[in-house]
């Protein structure tokens, strides 16, 4: 069923604020770990953590979690659910939260400005706000951001049709920690747009993300996880985050949130070849049907604007369009999405 702000030929009639609220799940808020006496975090800082020289240990770690998770899925262990975030090994639990902000969005003519960032990145006046302006803006506020040499899940997958040089940018307290183990390089704010802007020309979808269970890879200390968010540009052929969406339930995926932007269907084009869902690197939440017609209908509940789908529709019946108003800024998706209080932000 389309859904009613939605026309059949892909029109967006009204930006869905009730939908938007139902992303308002009310999840419990995450309190940073205790330091005790503080052997944890000595350990993860100067033991535990990936530095440039663990990277191809680093690597076979992520090609196994890859698999693991596929063989979760098919059965290999009965893994728990918790309300909280997603049970990756037996006894371990993580928060996850993520926003999907694409990098490349289809604007009708009649959207106006619908987000006051009160930066003026258009050199021409009014302009639609779309997540690359979010991405950009936290940025302008970030109180250090880092840069990492490569793509860990491109290295991993020795990826071929995407570079391997556009790696994560890192906000806060965990981009000092990577460049302090090598991984990457402090960024300007001008430096960091450039890659925001390399990764759009390449293709690649945004995610801001923040995983606990990553603080071991990365070495963030227990006390500091508030001051921890990653920006990624991710392909649909690697990205760890899209796979484990895949092979994960629909609790453990209503972690993935939308910026605001959906891919939206024009019906009316469809020639119902389902070339959006061929392939191992279909839909990661599954918002795709088909209806009596044949024809794609988009789960506007389940999907994540990635627009993976967008890209695989030859005859381009799919487009990426703003379905749902959009937050203040990335701050306030995390502290009303996933009740998450991140800290990494010069205050204005």
């Amino acid at each position: 069923m389309q859904a009613s702000n939605i026309t059949e030929s892909g029109k967006v009639l009204y930006h869905d604020g009730e939908r938007l609220d139902r992303k308002e799940v009310g999840f419990p808020p995450y309190k940073n770990k205790s330091n005790g006496l503080g052997i944890y975090n000595w350990l993860k800082e100067h033991v535990i953590y990936m530095s440039a020289d663990r990277w191809p240990l680093a690597l076979k770690l992520y090609r196994m979690f890859i698999r693991f998770s596929v063989w979760m899925k098919q059965g290999g262990l009965k893994s728990k659910i918790y309300k909280k975030g997603i049970m990756l090994y037996p006894d371990m639990e993580t928060h996850t939260s993520t926003v999907v902000m694409p990098l490349k969005v289809d604007v009708e003519e009649q959207d106006e400005k619908t987000l006051p960032i009160n930066l003026d990145l258009s050199g021409d006046g009014e302009k639609v706000v779309v997540p690359l302006d979010i991405i950009r803006a936290s940025l302008k506020k970030a109180d250090f951001i880092g840069g990492m040499d490569s793509c860990l899940c491109r290295e991993a997958n020795d990826c071929k049709d995407y570079p391997h040089g556009l790696g994560c940018l890192f906000l806060g307290e965990a981009g000092k920690v990577i460049v302090k183990h090598n991984l990457g390089r402090q960024l300007s704010y001008e430096e960091a747009l450039e890659r925001v802007d390399a990764a759009a020309e390449a293709g690649l979808m945004g995610q801001a993300v923040w995983v606990e269970v990553e603080q071991l890879l990365w070495g963030i200390r227990n006390d500091q996880m508030d001051k921890f968010l990653e920006i990624c540009f991710c392909c649909p052929c690697c990205c760890i985050a899209m796979r484990l969406a895949r092979n994960a339930t629909d609790a453990e995926r209503h972690r993935f949130h939308p910026a605001g932007w959906t891919a939206v269907p024009d019906r009316t084009a469809c020639v119902g070849c389902r070339q959006c869902v061929s392939g191992p690197n279909g839909c990661p939440v599954e918002a795709i049907s088909f209806g009596e017609d044949g024809k794609v209908m988009i789960d506007q509940e389940k999907c994540v604007g990635c627009g993976i789908c967008k890209n695989h529709c030859k005859p381009g019946a799919i487009k990426i369009k703003q379905t749902m108003p959009m937050r203040a800024d990335l701050h306030e998706y995390f502290l009303k999405d996933y009740n998450l209080d991140l800290k990494i932000w010069r205050d204005e």
